[in-house]
């Protein structure tokens, strides 16, 4: 797995790519908490992009939610944008794709691509 965070005025846009999973899962949530405000502020936004992300589990599935639920209680903005449709399957199959907030393609590259 490769994490890349790019900020830009509206938003911490954090990349991962390769695989997110068992194995994976807690550099992640080591590399959000690290590098994101760990102050309340109504401003933050949080934006995962899953563009390059070939696989998840049910570890990486649940490490979102532990990292949605983090940003939140930051009174921050949690969003997933890009999501193959490979990986967009799991989320449906899981019952998740109404609980994370999404970005879809046009709109990521309009407003947040750097």
């Amino acid at each position: 797995m490769e994490i890349n965070l790019k900020k830009n005025a509206d938003a911490f846009v954090i990349s991962i790519s390769g695989s997110l999973d068992i194995y994976t899962s807690l550099d992640f949530k080591n590399f959000l908490e690290t590098n994101i405000p760990n102050q309340p502020t109504s401003n933050l936004h949080v934006i995962i992009n899953l563009e390059k992300l070939n696989y998840i589990d049910s570890s990486g599935i649940g490490m979102l939610i532990k990292q949605l639920n983090y940003v939140q209680e930051l009174q921050g903005k949690f969003s997933i944008a890009n999501m193959k449709p490979a990986i967009e399957k799991v989320f449906k199959v899981a019952g998740l794709t109404s609980y994370f907030q999404t970005i879809g393609e046009d709109e990521y590259r309009e407003k947040y691509a750097v």
